[in-house]
């Protein structure tokens, strides 16, 4: 899923979360200028080098604003959510919250975060694209800024295409299975030595966003619009579903024990589907060979239509602090102010240590981004996706919805149900966890 998904950071928890209730104030400490300052607990899944690249602008905001103090408290990807629910549940919740979207359904149904203030709402729906608008609402509100937000595509290894007699990538699925095809070297016991296609694998997240994203190429989202349904019986979540089943399983073209992940690193996969925080970590892990690496908008089934999702990440304010005022005015500060290369806080901090470009119209018009994207086709790629881009949908139940999916894909990879049983079980199962 995420990378900070996806995804490579260690395991860390420093510190203990402060209570909301906690938060030390003094008679002025609205205006910030008590002599006992507000104190704010931030919870991210910024942690390692994360967490010392954004430590910078906590600390330029603490001795700018001496009576509103941020105190950054880390916790691992894989902890985040079941931290935010056991401390809200104890009435200990942080401030200020970094929060993966797709939680979103479960944050509102337990009242979690706060809807933002007029002004922000304003400014989020003026400054960013509507994918990273929906992203960050629920039931329709906006709650916060967005901050990450990915969209997938095509990654593609420029030199096994060309070895096999390609010099473009695919347009339509078609395209990809048969270039597949073509691209796979096997040993003399018929195990790949070279993987045409790979899906990553590994979780629910790895799994299941390509598919939704492949989905969206094909013109659906998952759930329909109101989360009551499940899309997956429509012809795009049909078509989706037997274009899984043909990559890997009984009737696949390539062998599921192929890492995908490590063998596309390796330069020893032609093609995967991934999001674009991916890029920098090849770059870093591949060295010279990263001059191999292409990206290309998803593949549809036609080859005509445009169409992916993108995930995000926003920061929100507790709504059981006490301090929301004080909150706002932070977040306004990191997302909004430009403090360095006419950029904001946050869009500085996305380029510098993932380089990720901010989705925030003003930072994407900034020189920097733009020189970025005029040197990096890559990035580019996958910065134009988010002018089509879908959301990834959030109902309060997503993570289970996410699970039933990647249960019944895997069942069908691994030859332990075909394909038409695993489509509606996935179909059935999903309908009845939205509608619990």
């Amino acid at each position: 899923m995420k990378k900070t998904l996806a995804l490579g950071m260690a395991v860390v928890m420093a510190g203990s979360l402060a209570a909301c209730g906690g938060s030390k104030s003094g008679s002025d400490s609205n205006k910030g200028t008590s002599k006992d300052p507000v104190e704010l607990t931030l919870l991210s899944h910024y942690v390692g080098v994360n967490e010392t690249a954004l430590k910078p602008y906590i600390d330029q905001w603490n001795s700018e604003n001496p009576g509103i103090q941020i105190k950054l408290t880390p916790v691992d990807f894989g902890e985040l959510l079941k931290t935010i629910m056991t401390k809200q549940s104890a009435g200990q919740g942080a401030d200020i919250m970094h929060v993966y979207t797709l939680w979103g359904g479960q944050l509102s149904k337990n009242n979690v975060l706060a809807e933002a203030p007029p002004n922000v709402v304003d400014d989020v729906k003026k400054n960013y694209p509507s994918a990273a608008v929906k992203g960050a609402s629920l039931n329709g509100k906006v709650f916060g800024y967005p901050t990450e937000v990915q969209t997938y595509g095509l990654f593609y290894n420029k030199k096994l295409l060309k070895e096999a007699g390609y010099d473009n990538p695919p347009k339509t699925w078609d395209e990809m299975l048969a270039m597949a095809k073509k691209i796979e070297k096997k040993d003399a016991s018929g195990k790949p030595t070279v993987q045409g296609f790979g899906f990553q694998r590994g979780y629910a997240g790895l799994v299941d966003q390509p598919f939704f994203a492949m989905m969206a190429a094909a013109g659906s989202g998952l759930l329909s619009d109101d989360f009551k349904k499940s899309n997956l019986n429509s012809d795009a979540g049909k078509k989706t579903f037997d274009f899984y089943s043909k990559v890997y399983g009984k009737n696949g073209i390539t062998d599921i024990s192929v890492n995908a992940t490590k063998g596309f690193g390796a330069g020893q996969v032609g093609m995967t589907i991934g999001a674009g925080w991916w890029a920098g970590s090849l770059k870093t892990l591949m060295k010279d060979d990263y001059a191999n690496v292409g990206a290309a908008p998803m593949p549809s089934p036609d080859g005509k239509t445009n169409g992916t999702i993108a995930y995000t990440w926003a920061w929100g304010v507790n709504s059981k602090s006490k301090h929301q005022a004080e909150a706002w005015k932070f977040l306004e500060w990191l997302n909004t102010k430009p403090i360095k290369n006419n950029m904001t806080a946050e869009g500085n901090y996305l380029l510098d240590a993932f380089n990720t470009i901010s989705t925030r119209k003003p930072d994407m018009e900034s020189q920097a981004v733009q020189d970025k994207l005029k040197a990096d086709p890559i990035t580019k790629v996958f910065t134009d996706a988010l002018q089509y881009a879908r959301e990834e949908q959030s109902p309060a139940t997503g993570s289970e919805v996410q699970d039933i999916l990647y249960k019944q894909i895997e069942a069908m990879w691994t030859d332990t149900q075909n394909a038409t049983d695993s489509l509606n079980k996935a179909h059935t199962g999903i309908e009845a966890k939205l509608n619990e």
